[in-house]
């Protein structure tokens, strides 16, 4: 590993405090991933997600079993494997090697022009092309690192970041090779996903990391690959970042979350939490939604930072799955605004009011191993899988539920 030349006393105190903020975060939230030594065959947290061509009876669903699933909703309830990536031996047909012991982290990404899921696996360190229908899958590129953070696709070009401190943009539909290759030159890591933006003089990918940098990366002609701005916080940053309408949002594991300008990187203004900031936040209607460690969730004018509840609400649980909002369509109350769902990680579904934070119902599911995984809306029910790769459907409105996948 390679360490930083620090140029001064002030220098080295200052990284050993960031270094103690981050450990100290990490090991309260869960032990995942040693910043220097991984464990080899971790669970995973990518979320479900709805197949585009038939979204009514189709998910792919990574599962605690290092692989992912293409799961058909037989009767709504109940749910069957229609391929699995890779198989029971390692094996997928199109790949000419055994693919190793991997676990999955970044949500399965479809995309249109080839009609392939991109999957990311954490532990080779390799971006795979699986086609839509399972019939075959090819090996896109090798980062060398794991994989982590979530991938963003525009057209056929994914930019991927690895825990190298790396972002790799990589043309899908000419693998092996990386257009450009950016590097943090850290020895700490990216776990959030970037966030694309468009700024004046063109597209902008930013990334964080555990280091408390905040980088911008231009996308677009000569200067593609290169930084266009850089912050730094004194905490690492391990949650993703979500950018709208030119601000760029991320939380800190200084227990602060920071609203940027994202052409310039020049604070807009910030807000206090009261513990570490890991979860991914929410943008809707001018409100963004987080989430700290301590269960809190808050509402803040997207613009300002102003609260827009009298208090936050709180789950008395660690949470690091986004906030889902759902429009109050079909529901018998009358109301303006819509239900903000929140999935602890004990296994607690809670669902707010999302003009004011009050508690609408929340469900426990008793059986559930660790809710870390984004939540989806299909149809009336919340969609949630568990650290084990359970799938289980909550019905919105109702304290119920069922397990989709896999059977009893």
């Amino acid at each position: 590993m390679r360490f930083w030349a620090l140029r001064s006393i002030g220098d080295r105190s200052r990284i050993l405090r960031r270094r103690i903020l981050m450990i100290g975060a990490l090991l309260l939230a869960i032990p995942l991933i040693a910043a220097c030594d991984v464990a080899d065959q971790p669970d995973g947290w990518a979320a479900p997600t709805p197949d585009p061509i038939e979204p009514e009876t189709r998910l792919i669903a990574p599962t605690g079993d290092k692989t992912v699933v293409a799961v058909e909703l037989l009767d709504g309830n109940l749910g069957a494997a229609a391929w699995e990536f890779p198989d029971d031996d390692g094996w997928f047909p199109g790949l000419d090697a055994e693919i190793e012991p991997v676990a999955f982290y970044a949500d399965p990404v479809w995309v249109p022009e080839t009609d392939e899921w991109l999957l990311a696996g954490y532990s080779d360190g390799v971006l795979y092309a699986v086609q839509r229908d399972g019939e075959s899958a090819r090996a896109i590129f090798e980062t060398g690192e794991r994989i982590v953070a979530d991938l963003i696709v525009q057209g056929t070009v994914v930019y991927v970041a690895d825990t190298g401190y790396r972002v790799h943009a990589v043309d899908i539909e000419q693998p092996g090779a990386a257009l450009w290759t950016w590097s943090g030159d850290s020895d700490l890591q990216i776990w959030g996903g970037p966030a694309l933006v468009d700024a004046d003089r063109g597209r902008l990918l930013i990334v964080a990391g555990l280091d408390g940098r905040v980088t911008a990366i231009h996308l677009d002609g000569d200067a593609a690959g290169s930084e266009a701005w850089q912050l730094e916080i004194e905490a690492g940053i391990a949650g993703s970042i979500v950018a709208a309408d030119g601000i760029v949002y991320v939380g800190g594991l200084d227990r602060v979350f920071y609203a940027l300008d994202a052409a310039t990187g020049t604070q807009v203004w910030t807000a206090q939490a009261s513990h570490w900031i890991w979860g991914t936040p929410l943008v809707r209607d001018g409100v963004i939604y987080m989430t700290d460690l301590r269960g809190n969730v808050y509402a803040l004018d997207a613009l300002t930072g102003a609260e827009r509840w009298l208090q936050p609400f709180t789950a008395d649980d660690r949470i690091r799955a986004q906030p889902l909002f759902v429009d109050f369509e079909g529901e018998s109350e009358s109301r303006t605004g819509g239900i903000l769902v929140i999935v602890a990680r004990g296994g607690t579904i809670f669902q707010l009011n999302a003009a004011d934070g009050s508690l609408l119902r929340e469900f426990r599911l008793e059986k559930a191993k660790d809710l870390m995984a984004n939540a989806i809306l299909k149809d009336d029910r919340i969609l949630v899988s568990d650290e084990d790769g359970v799938l289980y459907a909550v019905l919105l409105g109702a304290n119920s539920a069922v397990r989709l996948y896999p059977p009893n």
